[in-house]
């Protein structure tokens, strides 16, 4: 399944574990004021593997694959 939605949507399917596979570019570009995708999802690191592969030009790809349930 493909999940579309901004960052709330994205956090409460992260928070639930829900996400087998997720890919997310990241761009460093500041448009304005928001919801923030990352905040309160600190412990990502404990059922994910995370890869960060970044470009030159600054965009950085971020995979994160569920570890064993």
């Amino acid at each position: 399944m493909r999940l579309g939605g901004g960052p709330s949507v994205i956090r409460d399917f992260l928070t639930e574990g829900l996400v087998d596979h997720l890919h997310v570019v990241q761009i460093p570009i500041l448009l304005g004021r928001g919801v923030r995708l990352w905040d309160g999802l600190e412990s990502l690191e404990e059922a994910y593997d995370i890869e960060a592969v970044s470009t030159p030009s600054g965009v950085t790809h971020l995979t994160f694959t569920a570890r064993n349930r």
